[in-house]
């Protein structure tokens, strides 16, 4: 594991899954320091050292969106009810220091009951690594309810009962 002085005080990425009624789909954005995701890729892909990873310019690895899906796919599961998700790959935008990932669930018969998530982004590459993870759900009567927790390596996952009135707040 890498120590956590790298080019940032702090490694932290954020994750927001939201239950889309409409199509009976997850559609989510992963937020992470670009820098960060292109140590991770170098380190899933086994590559050697001095194979650098470029995002967001003219340089871009060419297989960088089909290298990020499968990272993501690794290290970000979501099941609800008895559902994996199985994440189908939307997009990325690199924004200087950060990179919007965006992925999208297959149609799902619906998101009630238990979500089941499990976020190990970075946690190879920094010892300090924080995954924010906040869930969007819709109650049949129309009640937006979501859930965040911060998650770390010691602690990388949770579950949610987004029917449970009790369980459907924030945890701030």
């Amino acid at each position: 594991m890498i120590s956590s002085a790298g080019a940032h005080d702090f490694h932290f990425s954020r994750t927001d899954a939201r239950w889309n009624p409409d199509t009976q789909t997850v559609q989510t954005t992963v937020r992470v320091f670009t820098d960060d995701l292109e140590l991770a890729l170098q380190t899933h892909g086994g590559s050697s050292e001095n194979v650098k990873f470029w995002l967001g310019d003219e340089n871009e690895w060419a297989l960088a969106d089909s290298a990020i899906h499968a990272w993501l796919q690794t290290h970000l599961t979501l099941a609800m009810g008895n559902a994996s998700v199985r994440w189908a790959w939307v997009g990325k935008e690199v924004e200087l220091d950060v990179s919007y990932l965006y992925l999208e669930s297959q149609p799902l018969a619906n998101s009630k009951g238990l979500w089941r998530a499990a976020n190990s982004l970075l946690f190879a590459e920094y010892s300090d690594q924080v995954n924010e993870i906040h869930l969007h759900d819709v109650r049949t009567d129309g009640t937006k309810v979501e859930r965040r927790e911060m998650l770390n390596a010691e602690w990388p996952s949770f579950e949610w009962d987004s029917s449970t009135p009790a369980d459907s707040g924030s945890d701030d």
